[in-house]
């Protein structure tokens, strides 16, 4: 039986941006000739093999409940891990979004697993692994305060196997080098340059049943509940916007249709996503905290710029007064004057398509990328 190229682990299929991340690797690596199979905590499908350690209905419940929560779901986890280590053979391992595959049993005893067998890569798309598990973690309240953070104890078993850290940020890459001593690439994640391109913007709105013929803002999250996406911020600056100056269209879920607002729903259609950037002559992403968001590459792949503040790796992804803007604080007043300059101009924001296209070009050429981590694994970068 050959054995997997490449095993690539993502807490869930398609939720969150980590996820979309992962996938868009996958489907890079398969397009390369590579064989993939892809491990997630809540699909199966082609590919695709199941994960988890969350039981079934019934008698595995109250048996979990006696047992403890965790340490039941975290064995039956490695259990099944191993049995998937020995059955694909992998020659890499690729993690991501441990984090988020918590609820299933995951955690970093995985990577000291994968590592006795395979290579590792594991690619940080926030900073739980740095802290203290808490994924509201920040470097300004507690860097350098764990020394077990989730990556030290990992990290420490370099010296016997291969592991390789990327962060798709230059900023997480630096953060991480920095506190545990080792080092962290710098990757982007690609983006399929073909489905995420510009368009026609009224045929665009035309398919996703937007009315409007002046301005769109379009902003969305996995869930627009989420405080660490801001959008709370968003809709105390948008109370401040006559409604003929523009409209608000949101995507994501847990949302809802108001006035002087349109509500698109949780979009899984790539295609349907990229007429919502065609659509919009502005994408808003109001984030408190961020690493280095999908959407913001999505939107200036399509050739739409992009307002947001300046938190973690977004100032990588724009440049003021070319690709989109800054509002200068994070808050709602702060968001509300620089979108309020945005609107009043809508001709700047027209002249920026042509850069922001260009922008996702240059830095997010999957085939750049394909190279870029070769070269990383191969030890030349």
């Amino acid at each position: 039986m050959p054995s997997t190229d490449y095993l690539i682990l993502q807490d869930h299929h398609k939720q969150g941006g980590a996820a979309k991340a992962s996938g868009r690797w996958a489907q890079l690596m398969r397009g390369s000739g590579n064989l993939v199979v892809q491990a997630v905590g809540d699909e199966m499908g082609e590919g695709i093999r199941r994960l988890s350690g969350k039981p079934e209905r019934g008698l595995w419940r109250i048996f979990e409940c006696l047992r403890g929560r965790d340490a039941f779901r975290k064995g039956r986890v490695q259990r099944e891990f191993s049995a998937l280590l020995e059955g694909e053979l992998p020659e890499t391992v690729w993690f991501h979004n441990i984090a988020g595959g918590i609820k299933w049993g995951w955690g970093q005893e995985m990577v000291g697993q994968a590592l006795a067998q395979a290579q590792v890569i594991w690619t940080l798309h926030d900073m739980w692994a740095l802290g203290d598990g808490d994924p509201y973690w920040a470097e300004s309240e507690k860097a350098g305060k764990y020394e077990s953070s989730p990556v030290r104890g990992v990290v420490n078993m370099k010296a016997e196997h291969r592991l390789v850290l990327t962060a798709p940020s230059q900023w997480l890459a630096n953060l991480a080098s920095k506190l545990t001593g080792s080092k962290c690439h710098f990757l982007p994640n690609p983006i399929d340059l073909n489905i995420y391109s510009p368009g026609d913007r009224q045929q665009a709105r035309g398919r996703l049943g937007i009315k409007s013929s002046g301005l769109v803002v379009l902003a969305g999250a996995d869930s627009l509940q989420d405080k660490r996406k801001g959008m709370d911020l968003l809709f105390e600056a948008w109370s401040g916007v006559p409604e003929r100056q523009a409209a608000l269209a949101l995507f994501g879920r847990n949302g809802e249709t108001k006035k002087g607002q349109i509500y698109l729903g949780p979009i899984e259609s790539e295609a349907q996503m990229a007429d919502a950037y065609r659509a919009a002559d502005l994408y808003v992403h109001p984030a408190r905290m961020e690493n280095a968001p999908c959407t913001i590459q999505e939107a200036l792949a399509c050739g739409t710029p992009v307002l947001a503040f300046k938190v973690g790796g977004i100032p990588e992804m724009i440049s003021p007064g070319k690709t989109g803007f800054f509002a200068e604080e994070i808050s709602s007043d702060s968001l509300s004057q620089e979108l309020g300059k945005c609107l009043r101009q809508p001709e700047n924001i027209n002249r920026m398509r042509l850069d922001c296209r260009e922008k996702a070009e240059k830095d997010w050429n999957p085939v750049r990328l394909s190279k870029m981590l070769g070269e990383i694994l191969a030890g030349v970068l």
